[in-house]
């Protein structure tokens, strides 16, 4: 997967453990606005990117951030590599739901067609 135009090993979110690990790195940043109500810009840019950075870590390695976002600390690049990396796990979410839809009955279609 490229996230940030860095290219990262594809990780399966339909894995047990991977889905695990990642819905605890999302979690840790579900309440992030609330811990920066009434900081500075500057502290809240910090906080923002740090907790992006950790959930980056916590799926791909220590030292990830580094790879992904090098030295710089800007709040549009690490939120617009969030979204990259959560609209690629979605996908593949979005994948399986459309195969069990496929073979999952429909009362209504099944009674059309008698």
């Amino acid at each position: 997967m490229i996230i940030n135009g860095v290219e990262l090993q594809d990780i399966d979110i339909l894995d047990l453990e991977i889905a695990e690990k990642y819905e605890k790195a999302i979690e840790s940043i579900d309440d992030i606005s609330t811990k920066i109500e009434g900081m500075k810009v500057s502290e809240s840019i910090k906080a923002q990117c740090n907790a992006i950075f950790e959930v980056f870590n916590t799926m791909f390695g220590k030292g990830t951030d580094k790879k992904v976002f090098g030295d710089k600390v800007n709040l549009l690049v690490c939120i617009k590599a969030f979204e990259e990396l959560v609209e690629e796990m979605s996908a593949k979410n979005s994948e399986v739901e459309k195969l069990a839809n496929k073979y999952s009955p429909n009362r209504a279609q099944r009674r059309k067609k008698k």
